[in-house]
């Protein structure tokens, strides 16, 4: 089989340590160890690592060309904004000069990129994949950036759901992604591929107690620690959890940790003092070395996804927490797809965003039954090792962007140059879980 030429737009790669940025890296990496030839066009890291990178470089076979962009503070929406829109701009500037060879893959960071593949569509018959890590317009309309069914949301949602239209394949995040992305391009299962997100259980494993020196360096030890670590964002439901921090004062064995940064870390900081917690604290990300050690800390690990948003993302945090070998709460519809694999895994329960006492409640029983929060952290482990380790879902990557490569050489030599197929596609996709 001759070479198989990828390309992948992403302005967050290598050396960036946000989950979107380590999910391309190992994606690209992996796929380039077995055989492809992978090419990364991204931007400058902008989010947890600000350093410049050569505008050119090659790291684990992957070649990186890094494009300009601005650098401003991510957690503010302007500069959020000001960094994904001159990102998008210098890379169409790159796109356009990229002839067929290569087949393209697009995620949706920055959120419109998807419609590089749409554009070089109609001028050049690219083909191209689109990675959808969240939906726009629906997440920025579910949190009031953007007014929803307005001109910007109405116009938002008629490019993204042309690009999709028009793509050799798309990759969800979990099944009810695929069922709103089913809605705004009807006709299109054939081409939907739903692959999960991923842990490297080489970076993320279980760290025992007595062994992790980060409970040393936090004074942690002998406290029984409920945990929530990642971004401390716009779209997840931390308030609850304070005001259940707040339920649960009077046990001073039980500490409250967020580990992280983000738009939200202010108010919550602020309800803290207001509320007089000391039952609550805040660190800083930990170094990617040290990420198992931050994860392991947990006796209760808390993760949470808003009922708007179901479908609309699927949070990452997920695989880490299953990798960990922990029980986890997560704090959402209890339609959610997360409560349910974390129902067949047996790792863990489900709680409501709007009763803190009894998400305190729940905390509580699993501190205090100590033997089945071990069982509980034991499945989610073993189930993890099963379904979600990097290697496994990377694989089913390698074959779905096989089969595409394949399906385009076939019609090549089957159909004139000019011709614009729409490949139907099998479904690839991990074991049903829900």
């Amino acid at each position: 089989m001759n070479k198989l030429n990828t390309t992948f737009f992403t302005q967050l790669y290598y050396p960036d340590t946000t989950t979107t940025a380590i999910i391309m890296s190992d994606l690209a990496e992996n796929l380039s160890s077995w055989g492809f030839d992978v090419k990364v066009i991204c931007a400058q890291p902008t989010y947890l690592i600000k350093q410049v990178r050569p505008k050119c470089e090659v790291n684990n076979g992957v070649y990186i060309r890094r494009v300009r962009s601005f650098l401003f503070d991510k957690n503010k929406s302007l500069g959020r904004l000001l960094n994904s829109t001159s990102c998008f701009i210098s890379m169409f500037l790159e796109a356009i000069r990229m002839g067929q060879k290569d087949l393209i893959i697009l995620n949706t960071n920055p959120a419109m990129l998807p419609l590089l593949g749409l554009i070089g569509f109609f001028f050049n018959s690219q083909k191209y994949v689109v990675l959808i890590h969240d939906l726009w317009p629906e997440l920025p309309a579910h949190t009031g950036l953007i007014k929803k069914n307005g001109l910007l949301y109405k116009l938002i949602d008629l490019l993204n759901s042309l690009s999709l239209k028009y793509a050799s394949g798309i990759v969800v995040l979990s099944d009810s992604m695929k069922k709103v992305v089913l809605q705004k391009v009807p006709g299109s299962g054939h081409k939907i591929h739903v692959i999960h997100n991923w842990a490297d259980n080489t970076r993320i494993y279980p760290v025992a107690k007595e062994k992790n020196k980060l409970l040393d360096d936090f004074r942690l030890h002998g406290k029984k620690v409920v945990m929530y670590s990642g971004n401390l964002g716009r779209y997840q439901p931390l308030e609850v959890m304070i005001h259940a921090a707040g339920h649960l004062q009077n046990r001073n064995d039980i500490i409250f940790l967020f580990v992280g940064d983000g738009a939200k870390k202010k108010k919550l900081q602020e309800m803290v003092k207001n509320k007089g917690l000391e039952n609550v604290k805040f660190f800083p990300f930990q170094p990617m070395g040290r990420l198992a050690e931050s994860l392991s800390m947990a006796d209760v690990s808390l993760m949470g996804i808003m009922p708007e948003n179901e479908g609309v993302i699927m949070p990452s945090k997920l695989y880490g927490l299953l990798s960990v070998g922990k029980p986890i709460v997560c704090v959402s519809d209890q339609k959610s797809e997360v409560v349910s694999i974390l129902k067949m895994a047996g790792a863990g329960v489900h709680a409501s965003i709007y009763d803190p006492e009894n998400l305190a409640s729940i905390i509580k029983s699993i501190i205090d039954e100590p033997l089945q929060a071990q069982k509980m952290g034991e499945n989610g482990r073993e189930y993890f090792l099963k379904y979600f380790e990097r290697k496994i879902i990377t694989m089913q990557w390698k074959e779905v962007l096989e089969s595409i490569i394949r399906q385009r050489e076939d019609s090549k030599e089957n159909s004139p140059a000019t011709a614009r197929i729409q490949i139907p596609m099998a479904e690839v996709r991990p074991n049903e879980i829900i």
